[in-house]
Order: C-alpha cells, then structure tokens, then sequence
C-alpha cells in the first residue's frame, strides 16, 4: 500500500513540474519581444543557376535568407558563402525555410558559372538558390528593396545577410563574417518559422 502511496506521489510531483515547466516555456514564448519590420522587399523576377526564370511569388508563405556575392570575390564572400552553406545544411530538411546568393556581377555570373560554384557547396539548388539577372534589376533590388550597398562601387556588395518573413517584410540583418550574428540568425529564422501567421 505504501508503494502505491509512493508511487502516486511521485507521479502527481512529476505532474506538477511538467506543468510549471509547460507554463514557463509559454510565458517565455509570450515575453519575447517580436522582430522588427523593417521594410518590405520588392516583387523581382530573376534567373536562376540553371538558366530559368525565378519569380520572387515563390517565396511566399516562406522564410528566407539572402546574400548578395559575386563568385571572383577574394575578400568577404567565401567567408559569407561558407556561413550560409553552414545554414543551408541545418535548414535543408525545413520546407518553410529558402536561401538566396543573388550575384553582384551578373556580366560574369552566368547561370553556368553561379552552377558550378553551386555545386562547389554541394547546395541543393531547390532550397537555396543562385541567382544573375540583369544589372540594373539586381541594383534596384539590392539598393532600393534591402538598402544595402551602394551604386557608386562599380561592383558592390555587402557582408549583411537579409532573413526575410513569408510576407515579403525584412526581419533583421546580420553580419555574415560573424559566427556570432550568424548563430542569432539562425534562432530568428526558426522563430520566424514557428511565428503566427499575422
């Protein structure tokens, strides 16, 4: 009888602390402050590693990531392209999760050449995406719909990776040379993910 005494016990103290604990992560989902809105990106139409046409609608309904590169780059871009392939193989089996490198040199960065430094990665060009296009579109994209860079550099770019909500409304920037920014970015991308819809 004592056992069933000891046993019940236990069991009701088990109870109790999963609760609390239930609770607590609840309180603390509640407490954490919402990412900013911090503008909304442009509807854009480029071409993708594989010389097809891609449509910024696909994107919606998704969280992504972007980056803006150029594939000669000897300075920031191997660090920022190693950062988000560190991403790409951790969101890969998450279907609400896309990355973006959009090239900054589209004159060199054919689709056959953004292929190559593709596989390069080993990325699964369904879940992150290479993409040229014309230059004065990439410009206006980087310039005016995620005001980064600057079009006085004859060929600009920007160490900033864009986490980017299902709504198109830019979430956050962080330094894609800092592992440190870099693991925030990846939380954000998974709160975004679990985020409700608005």
């Amino acid at each position: 009888m004592k056992t069933k005494h000891k046993l019940l016990a236990v069991f009701i103290i088990a109870s109790i602390l999963s609760l609390s604990y239930a609770v607590f992560l609840m309180m603390k989902e509640i407490d954490r402050p919402k990412l900013p809105l911090l503008g909304q990106v442009p509807q854009f139409i480029l071409t993708d590693s594989q010389g097809r046409p891609f449509h910024s609608a696909r994107l919606e309904g998704k969280t992504w990531i972007a980056n803006f590169f150029f594939t000669t780059c000897s300075g920031i871009c191997p660090v920022l392209t190693k950062n988000m392939a560190a991403l790409h193989r951790t969101f890969e089996a998450v279907k609400e999760v896309t990355l973006l490198s959009i090239t900054v040199n589209p004159e060199n960065d054919t689709p056959e050449v953004l292929a190559k430094y593709a596989e390069k990665f080993k990325a699964n060009t369904n879940k992150w995406l290479f993409l040229t296009g014309k230059r004065e579109d990439i410009t206006q994209l980087i310039v005016k719909g995620f005001k980064l860079g600057s079009v006085d550099e004859p060929i600009f770019h920007s160490a900033s990776l864009a986490l980017v909500d299902r709504y198109g409304f830019i979430r956050g920037y962080y330094d894609g040379t800092d592992q440190e920014a870099v693991n925030k970015l990846f939380v954000d991308a998974a709160v975004l993910v679990k985020e409700k819809k608005l």
